[in-house]
């Protein structure tokens, strides 16, 4: 649910709005009304340290370095400093290597020759040209006419010297220009270039632990200094100058602190409950369940202050669309397994809580896969536990996933229904109430077509689709002329259907993907247990197929099983249920750990 927030407008002497500041920061509560995006130099400044900080972070962390964390005497600073004057050392003498060893590649076909020789040659009066061209080039006239000697051929390239005393023979052949180094000499450079690539290697691998927990550190104190002096800047002048007025946002269940806070230092203030018009920002709290699914309701976009948080609404489906995705009892078991491990191994709250949401993948897999009778790719109705299993076909998966999309949008016209009644009145709850009917009632005439039982309700289903019709006809436009209603119904009507045909197929997929998922199993199997007739290593070989067969379906199931439950959920379930945003996120002043550049 969406938290209630009290809006505060505090009013401070000049000289006190600073110390009150830093009191507020320590307090960590309040969201702080924005004024203004200026910037000071020092905020700027301070800003882009940060940056620098998290990208050299970032660098180091990939190092994946094992030395152990020492101390250090130089300042966070300094230690930047040194990185960067070492990455980018690395960097000019990485440039310089690849020179070096282009060098090289154009020498090698030479061979190694004294270029002294060369010179006592030309001071004799025989002067020494080197060409290159295409084998098929070269033409054989040319070694009648001089005096020619091939070196080398390297990859259809012919390399030769010309020996001439006289005149510069001419030829259809490139010529080619020696550096001023030989081989070995440009080897000797490139060794030592090397070299020096490798003592910065091990500085930064060595630097690296004590680097990163220190730019942490950093990154920290400076955000809060950031923090601080963009809080000193969102206050308001009044009365020439001499008073400052600041405001801001905090949950109701927080304010008893803020109250003891300003009560003991005297602080003037106003209070009021936040309303729509003062954007408010948006808190989120749930119970244990729906709290694991909030990461996801954020990854698309918070709701507005009125709206409702639908978190708790579509965690269910989306935890049952995982499952139906990835519908074996033996894959669900080494979700929760790899969940368990890495949750143990993590140290960031944010990736425990992202681990335990896996757990609950892994419980719906092994949910649907009881249900649906598949454990790592075999078929459970072929043994004793057939009896237990419920859907037993593919006809009643299909089914199965069109009454999932059926039941969720229902769900979600009625959400709708309930938020409309709430922000505008129960005259606005009618038409999407009758949207519920007239879907209702389709639902259940669709649910006959495809065979299931329906006659005890058939007769009470027209009347549950007209009673629909009307209200969504007479209602869609609460205090309008009831024939402009009329008129406009039937456009409403129009968006109705079609959208709810178009929805309903969407939920197809899970059926798709659920019996793909179960196909590759049974096909990884049945490959496998051919691999068992082969003497001695047969079993090896069928042990490691299975394994490595079984990891990809695992992996592709379960990209699969979270991608499409997240379009289902944004798509069809927030446009059903009337979703907007995006609401501003609570922040509270003091609370920040890092800011974002």
């Amino acid at each position: 649910m969406i938290e209630k927030m009290r809006k505060y407008s505090f009013v401070l002497y000049h000289r006190d709005y600073e110390a009150f500041l830093t009191e507020l920061q320590k307090l960590g509560v309040l969201h702080l009304i924005r004024n203004t995006d200026a910037k000071t130099e020092s905020l700027v400044q301070n800003l882009e340290l940060i940056g620098d900080y998290a990208e050299a972070s970032t660098f180091l962390k990939k190092l994946a370095s094992e030395a152990e964390k020492g101390a250090t005497t130089l300042t966070p600073k300094m230690l930047l400093n040194k990185i960067t004057e070492a990455r980018e050392e690395k960097e000019r003498l990485t440039r310089q290597a690849e020179t070096l060893r282009k060098q090289i590649r154009e020498l090698e076909p030479w061979g190694r020759f004294d270029y002294e020789l060369k010179k006592k040659l030309e001071a004799n009066g025989i002067k020494v040209d080197f060409h290159t061209c295409l084998k098929n080039h070269f033409k054989p006239q040319w070694e009648e006419e001089y005096a020619i000697s091939k070196i080398s051929e390297v990859n259809g390239i012919l390399y030769f010297v010309v020996f001439h005393t006289g005149e510069k023979p001419v030829l259809d052949a490139d010529t080619f220009s020696f550096h001023k180094h030989t081989i070995k000499e440009l080897e000797d450079q490139l060794k030592g270039v090397e070299g020096r690539i490798a003592d910065i290697d091990e500085f930064l691998q060595n630097t690296a632990p004590t680097a990163i927990e220190s730019f942490a550190e950093e990154i920290g104190r400076l955000s809060q200094a950031c923090e601080y002096e963009d809080a000193t800047l969102q206050g308001t002048s009044e009365a020439d100058d001499h008073i400052r007025v600041v405001g801001g946002f905090i949950p109701t269940r927080l304010e008893p602190e803020l109250k003891d806070f300003l009560e003991r230092n005297g602080v003037i203030h106003f209070a009021t409950d936040a309303t729509v018009e003062d954007n408010p920002p948006v808190s989120l709290r749930n119970g244990w369940f729906a709290r694991q699914f909030e990461p996801i309701s954020k990854m698309y976009m918070l709701p507005f202050y009125d709206e409702f948080d639908l978190t708790p609404f579509f965690a269910p489906f989306f935890m049952l669309f995982f499952g139906f995705c990835n519908a074996d009892i033996a894959y669900g078991v080494i979700f929760i397994l790899l969940a368990l491990v890495l949750r143990a191994k993590a140290k960031n709250p944010a990736m425990k809580s992202i681990m335990m949401l896996v757990v609950l993948f892994g419980i719906s897999s092994i949910i649907m896969g009881w249900v649906m009778g598949s454990a790592l790719g075999y078929d459970l109705k072929k043994t004793a536990l057939d009896k237990y299993i419920i859907i037993r076909n593919n006809d009643q998966i299909f089914n199965f996933a069109l009454l999932l999309g059926a039941i969720q949008i229902l769900f979600g016209t009625i959400i709708n229904g309930f938020k409309q009644a709430r922000q505008s009145g129960f005259m606005y709850f009618l038409a999407p109430f009758g949207t519920f009917l007239f879907l209702l009632g389709l639902s259940v005439l669709g649910a006959g077509l495809l065979g299931a039982d329906i006659s005890s309700t058939q007769p009470y289903v027209n009347y549950v689709i007209l009673a629909g019709l009307v209200l969504l006809m007479l209602f869609n436009s609460p205090g309008k002329n009831p024939l402009k209603n009329i008129l406009s119904g039937f456009w409403a009507l129009y968006g109705v259907i079609t959208g709810f045909f178009g929805d309903i197929l969407s939920y197809i997929r899970l059926f798709a993907l659920g019996v793909s998922s179960a196909i590759l199993g049974f096909v990884m199997n049945s490959i496998g247990q051919q691999f068992l007739s082969i003497k001695i290593i047969g079993p090896v070989i069928f042990f490691i197929f299975m394994v490595v067969g079984h990891s990809l379906n695992i992996a592709l199931s379960a990209l699969s099983g979270f991608v499409h439950p997240l379009r289902l959920t944004f798509v069809e379930f927030f446009k059903n249920a009337g979703f907007n945003g995006p609401g501003l996120e609570y922040k509270p002043f003091g609370k920040t750990k890092k800011i974002n550049v």
